[in-house]
Protein backbone atom coordinates (compact mmCIF):
# COMPACT_ATOMS: atom_id res chain seq x y z
CA UNK A 1 0.00 0.00 0.00
CA UNK A 2 1.43 3.58 -0.83
CA UNK A 3 0.15 6.44 1.70
CA UNK A 4 0.51 10.19 0.29
CA UNK A 5 0.94 12.70 2.56
CA UNK A 6 0.35 16.19 1.14
CA UNK A 7 1.23 19.91 2.85
CA UNK A 8 0.85 23.09 1.33
CA UNK A 9 3.56 24.48 2.91
CA UNK A 10 5.47 28.00 1.73
CA UNK A 11 8.32 28.30 3.82
CA UNK A 12 11.88 28.04 2.68
CA UNK A 13 12.98 27.22 5.81
CA UNK A 14 13.31 23.13 4.91
CA UNK A 15 11.98 22.48 8.82
CA UNK A 16 9.33 20.06 7.40
CA UNK A 17 11.62 18.46 4.89
CA UNK A 18 14.09 17.83 7.47
CA UNK A 19 11.56 16.33 9.99
CA UNK A 20 9.93 14.29 7.11
CA UNK A 21 13.26 12.86 6.42
CA UNK A 22 14.86 12.24 9.53
CA UNK A 23 11.27 10.40 10.50
CA UNK A 24 11.49 7.92 7.68
CA UNK A 25 14.47 7.01 8.80
CA UNK A 26 13.38 5.18 11.95
CA UNK A 27 11.15 2.63 9.83
CA UNK A 28 11.95 0.25 7.57
CA UNK A 29 9.61 1.50 4.76
CA UNK A 30 10.30 3.06 1.75
CA UNK A 31 9.30 6.42 1.22
CA UNK A 32 9.70 9.52 -1.54
CA UNK A 33 9.78 13.25 -0.95
CA UNK A 34 8.36 15.62 -3.62
CA UNK A 35 8.46 19.14 -3.69
CA UNK A 36 6.17 21.67 -6.21
CA UNK A 37 6.57 25.24 -5.63
CA UNK A 38 4.42 25.30 -2.42
CA UNK A 39 3.64 22.00 -2.51
CA UNK A 40 5.08 19.28 -0.25
CA UNK A 41 4.60 15.75 -0.94
CA UNK A 42 5.70 12.58 0.84
CA UNK A 43 4.74 8.72 -0.53
CA UNK A 44 5.47 6.01 2.27
CA UNK A 45 5.27 2.68 0.53
CA UNK A 46 4.61 -0.89 2.53
CA UNK A 47 2.58 -4.06 3.09
CA UNK A 48 2.04 -3.44 6.30
CA UNK A 49 -0.85 -0.95 6.87
CA UNK A 50 0.24 -1.14 10.85
CA UNK A 51 3.52 -0.02 10.00
CA UNK A 52 1.95 3.28 7.86
CA UNK A 53 -0.20 3.59 11.19
CA UNK A 54 2.80 3.93 13.19
CA UNK A 55 4.85 5.87 10.76
CA UNK A 56 1.59 8.41 10.54
CA UNK A 57 1.46 8.67 13.76
CA UNK A 58 5.23 9.42 14.72
CA UNK A 59 5.20 12.22 12.07
CA UNK A 60 2.79 13.88 13.28
CA UNK A 61 3.97 13.94 16.42
CA UNK A 62 7.03 15.56 15.06
CA UNK A 63 5.46 17.73 12.60
CA UNK A 64 4.95 21.40 14.38
CA UNK A 65 2.46 23.50 13.50
CA UNK A 66 3.73 26.22 10.98
CA UNK A 67 2.79 29.86 10.47
CA UNK A 68 3.43 29.02 6.74
CA UNK A 69 1.22 25.66 6.55
CA UNK A 70 -2.35 26.24 4.96
CA UNK A 71 -3.64 22.43 4.32
CA UNK A 72 -2.97 19.04 4.83
CA UNK A 73 -4.31 15.52 3.36
CA UNK A 74 -3.96 12.04 2.88
CA UNK A 75 -5.01 9.36 0.58
CA UNK A 76 -3.80 5.90 -0.68
CA UNK A 77 -1.91 6.04 -4.33
CA UNK A 78 -1.42 3.51 -6.87
CA UNK A 79 2.37 4.26 -7.31
CA UNK A 80 5.24 6.00 -6.23
CA UNK A 81 6.95 8.70 -7.99
CA UNK A 82 9.73 8.23 -10.55
CA UNK A 83 11.25 11.74 -8.86
CA UNK A 84 12.05 12.85 -5.62
CA UNK A 85 13.42 16.05 -3.29
CA UNK A 86 17.20 15.87 -2.57
CA UNK A 87 18.00 17.71 0.80
CA UNK A 88 20.02 21.06 -0.50
CA UNK A 89 22.56 22.53 1.67
CA UNK A 90 21.53 26.01 3.70
CA UNK A 91 22.08 28.48 5.71
CA UNK A 92 22.07 27.98 9.10
CA UNK A 93 19.05 29.65 10.16
CA UNK A 94 17.95 30.29 13.70
CA UNK A 95 14.60 28.52 14.69
CA UNK A 96 12.60 28.42 17.86
CA UNK A 97 13.01 24.76 19.08
CA UNK A 98 11.10 21.32 17.24
CA UNK A 99 9.00 19.38 18.97
CA UNK A 100 11.71 16.59 19.18
CA UNK A 101 14.03 18.33 21.01
CA UNK A 102 11.69 19.96 23.46
CA UNK A 103 10.97 16.15 24.29
CA UNK A 104 14.22 15.47 25.12
CA UNK A 105 15.04 19.01 27.15
CA UNK A 106 11.51 18.14 29.65
CA UNK A 107 12.17 14.38 29.81
CA UNK A 108 13.68 14.00 33.14
CA UNK A 109 14.93 10.62 32.07
CA UNK A 110 16.36 11.98 29.02
CA UNK A 111 20.42 12.93 28.96
CA UNK A 112 19.25 16.54 27.75
CA UNK A 113 16.93 16.77 30.38
CA UNK A 114 17.01 20.89 31.04
CA UNK A 115 19.79 21.08 28.75
CA UNK A 116 19.79 24.05 26.25
CA UNK A 117 22.77 22.69 24.34
CA UNK A 118 20.81 20.12 22.44
CA UNK A 119 22.45 19.46 18.86
CA UNK A 120 19.41 18.80 16.27
CA UNK A 121 19.87 19.24 12.36
CA UNK A 122 16.06 21.08 12.50
CA UNK A 123 16.71 23.59 14.75
CA UNK A 124 19.90 23.14 16.93
CA UNK A 125 22.26 25.32 17.59
CA UNK A 126 25.65 23.69 16.36
CA UNK A 127 27.59 24.19 19.54
CA UNK A 128 29.36 22.04 21.81
CA UNK A 129 27.55 19.04 23.14
CA UNK A 130 29.89 18.67 26.29
CA UNK A 131 28.34 22.04 27.58
CA UNK A 132 25.41 21.54 30.04
CA UNK A 133 22.88 23.30 31.87
CA UNK A 134 20.55 22.18 34.12
CA UNK A 135 17.45 22.92 36.09
CA UNK A 136 18.58 23.88 39.31
CA UNK A 137 19.85 27.31 37.33
CA UNK A 138 16.25 27.65 36.35
CA UNK A 139 14.99 27.25 39.39
CA UNK A 140 17.32 29.94 41.15
CA UNK A 141 16.60 32.27 38.38
CA UNK A 142 12.55 32.02 38.36
CA UNK A 143 12.73 32.72 42.29
CA UNK A 144 14.34 36.21 41.76
CA UNK A 145 12.16 36.86 39.34
CA UNK A 146 9.42 35.85 41.40
CA UNK A 147 10.50 38.08 44.05
CA UNK A 148 10.56 41.14 42.25
CA UNK A 149 13.84 41.30 40.74
CA UNK A 150 14.38 42.14 37.27
CA UNK A 151 17.05 39.71 35.09
CA UNK A 152 19.21 39.82 32.64
CA UNK A 153 18.71 37.33 30.32
CA UNK A 154 20.82 36.10 27.29
CA UNK A 155 18.93 34.40 24.66
CA UNK A 156 20.43 32.41 22.04
CA UNK A 157 19.27 35.23 19.70
CA UNK A 158 20.11 38.10 21.79
CA UNK A 159 20.16 40.18 25.25
CA UNK A 160 17.19 40.72 27.42
CA UNK A 161 15.33 42.29 30.36
CA UNK A 162 12.65 40.06 32.28
CA UNK A 163 10.71 40.68 34.85
CA UNK A 164 6.99 40.39 36.17
CA UNK A 165 4.39 42.78 35.38
CA UNK A 166 4.24 45.74 37.78
CA UNK A 167 5.11 49.17 38.12
CA UNK A 168 8.80 48.24 37.28
CA UNK A 169 7.94 48.01 33.22
CA UNK A 170 6.38 51.31 33.20
CA UNK A 171 7.55 53.86 30.63
CA UNK A 172 9.76 50.98 28.84
CA UNK A 173 8.34 49.29 25.64
CA UNK A 174 7.74 45.43 26.38
CA UNK A 175 6.47 42.22 24.73
CA UNK A 176 4.84 39.69 26.93
CA UNK A 177 6.22 36.27 27.37
CA UNK A 178 3.64 33.65 28.19
CA UNK A 179 3.68 30.03 29.94
CA UNK A 180 1.19 28.68 26.89
CA UNK A 181 -1.82 29.60 25.22
CA UNK A 182 -4.61 29.34 27.84
CA UNK A 183 -2.30 31.62 29.65
CA UNK A 184 -3.23 34.24 26.27
CA UNK A 185 -7.01 33.50 26.32
CA UNK A 186 -7.42 34.87 29.63
CA UNK A 187 -5.04 37.67 29.24
CA UNK A 188 -6.55 38.93 25.81
CA UNK A 189 -9.06 39.43 23.09
CA UNK A 190 -7.14 37.26 20.72
CA UNK A 191 -9.07 35.35 17.95
CA UNK A 192 -8.89 32.12 17.40
CA UNK A 193 -6.67 32.18 14.63
CA UNK A 194 -3.98 34.33 16.66
CA UNK A 195 -3.97 31.65 18.85
CA UNK A 196 -3.03 28.89 16.51
CA UNK A 197 -0.52 31.32 14.98
CA UNK A 198 0.77 32.17 18.40
CA UNK A 199 1.39 27.80 18.87
CA UNK A 200 3.14 28.20 15.65
CA UNK A 201 7.09 26.67 15.84
CA UNK A 202 8.37 30.39 14.58
CA UNK A 203 6.35 31.54 17.73
CA UNK A 204 5.62 34.96 16.46
CA UNK A 205 4.84 38.40 18.59
CA UNK A 206 1.23 39.13 17.42
CA UNK A 207 -0.42 42.65 19.15
CA UNK A 208 -3.65 42.22 20.94
CA UNK A 209 -5.83 44.21 23.38
CA UNK A 210 -5.70 43.33 26.92
CA UNK A 211 -8.95 42.07 28.29
CA UNK A 212 -11.12 43.04 31.80
CA UNK A 213 -9.04 39.91 33.85
CA UNK A 214 -5.61 41.61 32.60
CA UNK A 215 -6.88 45.03 33.25
CA UNK A 216 -7.78 44.24 37.31
CA UNK A 217 -4.87 42.45 37.43
CA UNK A 218 -1.89 45.40 35.89
CA UNK A 219 -4.22 48.54 35.91
CA UNK A 220 -1.09 50.62 34.46
CA UNK A 221 -1.36 48.66 31.21
CA UNK A 222 -5.21 47.90 30.84
CA UNK A 223 -5.57 49.76 27.44
CA UNK A 224 -2.38 49.27 25.67
CA UNK A 225 -1.98 46.80 22.42
CA UNK A 226 0.82 44.62 23.65
CA UNK A 227 2.57 42.23 21.49
CA UNK A 228 2.50 38.41 22.78
CA UNK A 229 3.89 35.29 22.50
CA UNK A 230 5.38 32.36 23.86
CA UNK A 231 8.93 31.24 24.85
CA UNK A 232 10.68 31.07 21.28
CA UNK A 233 13.99 29.51 22.55
CA UNK A 234 15.14 26.85 25.41
CA UNK A 235 16.22 29.76 27.68
CA UNK A 236 12.74 31.46 27.50
CA UNK A 237 11.15 28.39 28.01
CA UNK A 238 12.71 26.67 30.99
CA UNK A 239 12.33 29.48 32.73
CA UNK A 240 8.69 30.15 32.33
CA UNK A 241 8.25 26.32 33.14
CA UNK A 242 10.13 27.28 36.36
CA UNK A 243 8.04 30.59 36.97
CA UNK A 244 4.76 28.48 35.84
CA UNK A 245 5.42 26.44 39.51
CA UNK A 246 5.68 29.53 41.04
CA UNK A 247 2.17 30.67 40.10
CA UNK A 248 3.95 33.33 37.24
CA UNK A 249 2.05 32.70 34.03
CA UNK A 250 3.40 35.92 31.83
CA UNK A 251 6.42 38.07 31.73
CA UNK A 252 7.21 41.45 30.23
CA UNK A 253 10.37 41.32 28.11
CA UNK A 254 12.35 43.86 26.80
CA UNK A 255 15.92 44.91 24.91
CA UNK A 256 15.77 48.49 26.83
CA UNK A 257 18.62 48.35 29.73
CA UNK A 258 17.38 48.38 32.83
CA UNK A 259 18.23 48.23 36.28
CA UNK A 260 18.79 44.52 36.89
CA UNK A 261 20.26 42.40 40.04
CA UNK A 262 20.22 38.97 38.70
CA UNK A 263 22.04 37.52 35.07
CA UNK A 264 21.38 34.68 33.33
CA UNK A 265 23.85 34.06 30.49
CA UNK A 266 24.80 30.67 30.14
CA UNK A 267 24.75 31.83 26.42
CA UNK A 268 26.76 33.83 24.61
CA UNK A 269 24.81 35.15 21.18
CA UNK A 270 27.10 35.77 18.38
CA UNK A 271 24.41 37.64 16.11
CA UNK A 272 21.30 38.96 16.87
CA UNK A 273 18.23 38.45 15.64
CA UNK A 274 14.76 40.10 15.90
CA UNK A 275 11.94 38.01 16.32
CA UNK A 276 8.95 38.15 13.64
CA UNK A 277 5.57 39.78 14.44
CA UNK A 278 3.16 39.03 12.21
CA UNK A 279 -0.81 39.58 11.87
CA UNK A 280 -3.72 36.93 11.78
CA UNK A 281 -7.01 37.15 10.12
CA UNK A 282 -9.05 33.65 9.25
CA UNK A 283 -8.08 33.49 5.86
CA UNK A 284 -3.76 35.26 5.76
CA UNK A 285 -1.13 35.82 7.76
CA UNK A 286 1.44 38.85 7.06
CA UNK A 287 4.54 39.07 8.45
CA UNK A 288 5.08 42.77 9.64
CA UNK A 289 8.94 42.76 10.88
CA UNK A 290 11.64 39.99 11.78
CA UNK A 291 14.03 37.73 11.15
CA UNK A 292 14.34 34.97 13.53
CA UNK A 293 13.55 31.85 12.33
CA UNK A 294 13.27 33.17 8.16
CA UNK A 295 15.55 32.07 5.19
CA UNK A 296 17.55 34.99 4.06
CA UNK A 297 16.35 36.36 0.78
CA UNK A 298 18.01 37.70 -1.81
CA UNK A 299 16.03 38.50 -5.09
CA UNK A 300 18.01 40.08 -7.41
CA UNK A 301 20.33 43.44 -7.80
CA UNK A 302 18.21 46.32 -7.98
CA UNK A 303 17.02 48.56 -5.36
CA UNK A 304 13.47 50.15 -6.26
CA UNK A 305 11.85 52.54 -4.05
CA UNK A 306 9.90 50.98 -1.19
CA UNK A 307 5.91 51.08 -2.22
CA UNK A 308 7.49 49.36 -5.79
CA UNK A 309 9.85 47.19 -4.20
CA UNK A 310 7.20 45.89 -1.65
CA UNK A 311 5.11 44.87 -4.70
CA UNK A 312 7.33 43.19 -6.94
CA UNK A 313 8.52 41.66 -3.78
CA UNK A 314 5.28 39.52 -3.57
CA UNK A 315 5.49 38.85 -7.53
CA UNK A 316 8.24 37.23 -7.13
CA UNK A 317 7.57 35.02 -3.68
CA UNK A 318 4.77 33.42 -5.62
CA UNK A 319 6.28 33.63 -9.01
CA UNK A 320 3.22 36.07 -10.67
CA UNK A 321 5.70 37.03 -13.98
CA UNK A 322 3.22 35.75 -16.23
CA UNK A 323 0.19 37.15 -14.22
CA UNK A 324 -2.25 39.79 -14.69
CA UNK A 325 -1.01 41.50 -11.12
CA UNK A 326 -3.02 44.54 -9.40
CA UNK A 327 -0.85 45.64 -6.47
CA UNK A 328 -2.16 48.03 -3.69
CA UNK A 329 0.47 49.90 -2.03
CA UNK A 330 -0.92 50.88 1.30
CA UNK A 331 2.37 52.76 3.81
CA UNK A 332 1.97 54.75 6.52
CA UNK A 333 5.06 56.49 5.74
CA UNK A 334 5.38 56.98 1.34
CA UNK A 335 3.14 57.30 -1.18
CA UNK A 336 0.18 55.44 -1.74
CA UNK A 337 -1.56 53.71 -4.68
CA UNK A 338 -2.88 51.35 -6.86
CA UNK A 339 -0.49 49.63 -9.58
CA UNK A 340 -1.15 46.84 -12.67
CA UNK A 341 1.61 44.86 -13.60
CA UNK A 342 1.33 42.65 -16.76
CA UNK A 343 4.20 41.09 -18.91
CA UNK A 344 2.21 42.77 -21.73
CA UNK A 345 2.44 46.43 -20.84
CA UNK A 346 4.93 46.18 -18.04
CA UNK A 347 3.58 48.30 -14.83
CA UNK A 348 1.57 51.06 -14.84
CA UNK A 349 -0.08 53.60 -11.90
CA UNK A 350 -4.16 52.75 -12.00
CA UNK A 351 -5.20 54.80 -8.70
CA UNK A 352 -3.14 57.36 -7.16
CA UNK A 353 -3.87 58.43 -3.14
CA UNK A 354 -1.69 61.33 -3.65
CA UNK A 355 -3.25 65.08 -2.46
CA UNK A 356 -1.76 68.18 -0.32
CA UNK A 357 -2.63 70.33 2.64
CA UNK A 358 -0.80 73.10 4.22
CA UNK A 359 -3.12 73.24 7.23
CA UNK A 360 -6.22 72.40 8.80
CA UNK A 361 -7.69 75.66 7.73
CA UNK A 362 -6.51 74.83 4.01
CA UNK A 363 -8.84 71.84 4.58
CA UNK A 364 -11.83 73.80 5.67
CA UNK A 365 -11.54 76.30 3.38
CA UNK A 366 -11.19 73.90 0.77
CA UNK A 367 -14.45 72.10 2.12
CA UNK A 368 -16.40 75.52 2.05
CA UNK A 369 -15.25 75.99 -1.27
CA UNK A 370 -16.66 72.90 -2.61
CA UNK A 371 -20.59 73.91 -3.04
CA UNK A 372 -23.01 75.38 -0.69
CA UNK A 373 -23.63 72.05 0.86
CA UNK A 374 -19.60 72.17 2.02
CA UNK A 375 -19.58 75.69 3.04
CA UNK A 376 -22.79 74.91 5.74
CA UNK A 377 -21.18 71.98 7.14
CA UNK A 378 -17.71 73.98 8.16
CA UNK A 379 -20.01 76.78 9.60
CA UNK A 380 -22.20 74.57 11.74
CA UNK A 381 -19.14 72.86 12.82
CA UNK A 382 -17.39 76.01 13.83
CA UNK A 383 -20.51 77.01 15.57
CA UNK A 384 -21.07 73.86 17.42
CA UNK A 385 -17.06 73.67 18.12
CA UNK A 386 -15.68 77.38 18.42
CA UNK A 387 -13.20 76.68 20.65
CA UNK A 388 -11.86 73.97 18.84
CA UNK A 389 -12.35 74.92 15.31
CA UNK A 390 -9.89 78.12 16.64
CA UNK A 391 -7.21 75.38 18.30
CA UNK A 392 -6.86 73.62 15.09
CA UNK A 393 -7.17 76.55 12.64
CA UNK A 394 -3.53 77.03 13.74
CA UNK A 395 -2.01 73.37 12.91
CA UNK A 396 0.25 73.96 9.70
CA UNK A 397 1.77 70.50 7.87
CA UNK A 398 5.42 70.50 6.98
CA UNK A 399 4.69 66.62 4.81
CA UNK A 400 6.27 65.58 1.71
CA UNK A 401 4.39 63.11 0.96
CA UNK A 402 0.44 62.74 2.27
CA UNK A 403 -1.01 59.18 2.23
CA UNK A 404 -4.13 57.46 3.48
CA UNK A 405 -3.01 57.36 6.76
CA UNK A 406 -2.09 61.43 7.01
CA UNK A 407 -5.68 61.58 5.50
CA UNK A 408 -6.61 59.58 8.77
CA UNK A 409 -4.15 61.74 10.69
CA UNK A 410 -6.41 65.22 9.14
CA UNK A 411 -9.32 63.11 10.32
CA UNK A 412 -8.50 62.62 13.36
CA UNK A 413 -7.74 66.55 14.62
CA UNK A 414 -11.00 67.39 12.54
CA UNK A 415 -12.56 65.01 14.76
CA UNK A 416 -10.78 66.44 17.91
CA UNK A 417 -9.05 63.46 18.79
CA UNK A 418 -5.58 65.30 18.33
CA UNK A 419 -4.11 69.01 18.06
CA UNK A 420 -0.59 67.23 17.45
CA UNK A 421 0.13 68.91 13.81
CA UNK A 422 2.64 65.51 13.44
CA UNK A 423 0.02 63.74 11.42
CA UNK A 424 1.56 60.08 11.71
CA UNK A 425 0.78 60.60 15.32
CA UNK A 426 -2.52 61.95 14.97
CA UNK A 427 -3.61 59.05 12.86
CA UNK A 428 -2.46 56.47 15.90
CA UNK A 429 -4.55 58.20 18.23
CA UNK A 430 -7.48 57.15 15.59
CA UNK A 431 -6.24 53.62 15.13
CA UNK A 432 -6.26 53.09 19.05
CA UNK A 433 -9.91 54.48 19.42
CA UNK A 434 -10.33 51.78 16.44
CA UNK A 435 -8.95 48.92 17.78
CA UNK A 436 -10.88 49.23 20.96
CA UNK A 437 -14.03 48.83 19.13
CA UNK A 438 -15.70 45.87 20.13
CA UNK A 439 -18.79 45.98 17.82
CA UNK A 440 -19.30 44.76 14.19
CA UNK A 441 -19.82 47.70 12.07
CA UNK A 442 -19.15 51.43 12.05
CA UNK A 443 -20.45 54.34 10.62
CA UNK A 444 -19.99 54.43 6.49
CA UNK A 445 -17.47 56.78 5.52
CA UNK A 446 -17.32 58.14 2.23
CA UNK A 447 -14.41 57.39 -0.45
CA UNK A 448 -14.87 58.64 -3.41
CA UNK A 449 -13.00 59.14 -6.79
CA UNK A 450 -11.93 62.59 -8.79
CA UNK A 451 -11.13 62.41 -12.30
CA UNK A 452 -8.29 64.77 -13.74
CA UNK A 453 -7.67 64.47 -17.47
CA UNK A 454 -6.44 61.15 -17.70
CA UNK A 455 -5.65 60.21 -14.44
CA UNK A 456 -7.79 59.36 -10.96
CA UNK A 457 -7.05 60.57 -7.64
CA UNK A 458 -9.14 59.36 -4.50
CA UNK A 459 -11.13 62.88 -3.31
CA UNK A 460 -9.84 63.46 0.41
CA UNK A 461 -12.17 66.36 1.34
CA UNK A 462 -15.17 64.14 0.46
CA UNK A 463 -13.77 62.15 3.64
CA UNK A 464 -13.26 64.60 5.18
CA UNK A 465 -16.25 66.12 5.38
CA UNK A 466 -17.80 62.51 5.98
CA UNK A 467 -16.22 62.81 9.24
CA UNK A 468 -17.18 66.15 9.83
CA UNK A 469 -20.68 65.21 9.79
CA UNK A 470 -20.69 62.23 12.22
CA UNK A 471 -19.14 64.77 14.60
CA UNK A 472 -22.11 66.85 14.49
CA UNK A 473 -23.89 63.70 14.81
CA UNK A 474 -21.82 63.54 18.34
CA UNK A 475 -21.29 60.01 17.22
CA UNK A 476 -19.32 57.87 19.71
CA UNK A 477 -15.36 58.29 19.28
CA UNK A 478 -14.88 54.19 19.35
CA UNK A 479 -17.18 53.71 16.67
CA UNK A 480 -16.38 56.95 14.27
CA UNK A 481 -12.98 55.62 14.25
CA UNK A 482 -13.66 52.17 13.37
CA UNK A 483 -15.68 53.39 10.56
CA UNK A 484 -13.49 55.32 9.00
CA UNK A 485 -10.61 52.26 8.52
CA UNK A 486 -13.26 49.45 8.23
CA UNK A 487 -14.83 52.02 5.29
CA UNK A 488 -11.68 52.38 3.82
CA UNK A 489 -11.07 48.86 3.47
CA UNK A 490 -14.86 48.67 1.48
CA UNK A 491 -13.59 51.11 -0.30
CA UNK A 492 -10.67 49.21 -1.65
CA UNK A 493 -12.55 45.70 -1.85
CA UNK A 494 -14.63 47.79 -4.28
CA UNK A 495 -12.22 49.29 -6.51
CA UNK A 496 -10.31 46.01 -7.57
CA UNK A 497 -13.96 44.44 -8.40
CA UNK A 498 -13.97 47.01 -10.77
CA UNK A 499 -10.64 46.62 -12.08
CA UNK A 500 -10.68 42.95 -12.32
CA UNK A 501 -14.14 43.43 -14.72
CA UNK A 502 -11.67 45.77 -16.49
CA UNK A 503 -8.05 44.18 -16.93
CA UNK A 504 -8.94 40.72 -16.51
CA UNK A 505 -6.69 40.48 -13.41
CA UNK A 506 -5.41 37.50 -12.29
CA UNK A 507 -4.38 38.24 -8.63
CA UNK A 508 -4.14 41.17 -5.97
CA UNK A 509 -1.24 41.83 -3.89
CA UNK A 510 -1.21 44.12 -0.47
CA UNK A 511 1.57 45.50 0.98
CA UNK A 512 2.63 48.04 3.21
CA UNK A 513 2.62 49.12 6.99
CA UNK A 514 -1.06 50.00 7.23
CA UNK A 515 -0.85 46.27 7.30
CA UNK A 516 -0.12 46.07 10.99
CA UNK A 517 -3.85 47.37 11.89
CA UNK A 518 -5.18 43.77 12.85
CA UNK A 519 -8.96 45.09 12.14
CA UNK A 520 -7.86 46.58 8.80
CA UNK A 521 -6.05 43.41 8.01
CA UNK A 522 -8.67 41.00 8.74
CA UNK A 523 -11.52 43.59 6.96
CA UNK A 524 -9.67 43.33 3.69
CA UNK A 525 -8.58 39.70 3.63
CA UNK A 526 -12.44 38.73 4.09
CA UNK A 527 -13.24 41.49 1.62
CA UNK A 528 -10.99 41.00 -1.18
CA UNK A 529 -10.55 36.97 -1.33
CA UNK A 530 -14.44 36.81 -2.15
CA UNK A 531 -13.53 37.80 -5.81
CA UNK A 532 -10.12 37.83 -5.54
CA UNK A 533 -6.98 35.49 -5.48
CA UNK A 534 -5.28 37.60 -2.54
CA UNK A 535 -1.25 37.43 -1.80
CA UNK A 536 0.87 38.79 0.30
CA UNK A 537 4.46 38.78 1.22
CA UNK A 538 5.49 35.37 2.09
CA UNK A 539 8.74 35.87 4.33
CA UNK A 540 9.13 39.40 4.10
CA UNK A 541 8.02 42.04 5.82
CA UNK A 542 4.60 43.96 4.19
CA UNK A 543 6.43 46.74 3.53
CA UNK A 544 9.58 45.46 1.88
CA UNK A 545 12.14 47.09 3.47
CA UNK A 546 16.02 46.64 2.88
CA UNK A 547 15.07 44.15 -0.01
CA UNK A 548 16.53 43.97 -3.30
CA UNK A 549 14.93 42.61 -6.89
CA UNK A 550 16.54 42.33 -9.84
CA UNK A 551 15.35 41.60 -13.44
CA UNK A 552 14.56 43.26 -16.51
CA UNK A 553 10.90 41.77 -16.66
CA UNK A 554 10.13 44.21 -13.69
CA UNK A 555 9.93 47.01 -15.17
Amino acid sequence: MILELSFSYSSSSLVYEKIMLNTLKLFSIEGKLVKNSEELFLYVESEDSDELENFANKLSQELPHSIFLRETGAKVVDEMPNESFTLPKSPKIEMPFCPKCLNEVINDSSKNYYNIFTECNVCGYGVDSKIKSDKETFVKIAKSINDGLVVEVDTFYGKYYVGKLDQKCNGVDFDVVCYDLSTVQNYTNATNSEIVALGAIEKPLIRVKTNLLFKTDFEDIQNELIRFKLADDFVLHLLMSELHILGVNLVFITKDKMPSEVKLDLVKSVKEFEPIEVVVSDKHIAILKGDKGLPYKELGDKVLIPHIGAFFSVIKEHSLLEKTVIGVNLSKDYHNDILIYSKKFGTIEYLSFKFGFGSIQEVLDAISETNETGEKLVNNYKNKFSEHYKDISKIVFDEKDFNVYKLWGVVSIILGFSKDSDLIKSAQILENFAVSFMGDKGPRIDYKLNRIDSKVFIDSLMTIRTAMSFKLAELDQLSLSYGVIESFAEFISAQLDEIKAEMKSDVVVITGSLLHNRHFFSKLSKEVSVNHNLCFNKELPVDGRNIQYGGNELF
